[in-house]
């Protein structure tokens, strides 16, 4: 028995991938009641401009408290040689909340993203993530616990889901 891998992709391997993400995204939304169907919609199609062109290098799924502190988390972390992982499904995000709690999705840039000119990531975020604002968050989750729970692949091309939790 032999097995092949491959160190390629195609749109197509992202698109399925970022659908898993997409489906974790929608689960929790629903789960909490914190976000509508139609808000939901409009930030996956808004993330995927930037999935489609490869800009992205991590995003984080958070539910935070009134106060602004992170209860739960997940980053799902691209990779580009993923073509030996095995597939989950998406899913297993049932986030218990309270009363004041928001989710909050966070982008960061690829190295893509960073060698590309000012003028043209600004115009980039103009046209695809208008309402957009800017955080400082380094995605620092030390006090947190962690599990890495699921792998999302297609080609070469995945996003690995770590799980942060109090």
């Amino acid at each position: 028995m032999t097995d092949t891998t491959t160190d390629t992709f195609n749109p197509d391997d992202r698109r399925r991938v970022f659908a898993a993400f997409a489906a974790d995204y929608r689960i929790v939304a629903e789960w909490t009641g914190l976000e509508t169907r139609a808000h939901v919609d409009v930030t996956v199609a808004q993330i995927k401009h930037f999935i489609e062109k490869e800009y992205l290098s991590k995003i984080h799924l958070r539910l935070k408290k009134a106060d602004g502190e992170v209860r739960e988390a997940a980053i799902y972390r691209v990779s580009t040689t993923a073509s030996a992982w095995s597939d989950s499904p998406p899913g297993d995000l049932y986030w218990d909340h309270e009363s004041g709690d928001y989710l909050q999705v966070v982008i960061n840039y690829s190295d893509e993203w960073r060698k590309l000119p000012e003028e043209t990531r600004k115009a980039f975020r103009d046209a695809h993530i208008p309402d957009w604002g800017t955080t400082d968050t380094t995605g620092d989750y030390d006090s947190m616990s962690a599990s890495q729970d699921r792998k999302f692949s297609s080609g070469a091309y995945g996003m690995e889901r770590t799980r942060y939790s109090r």
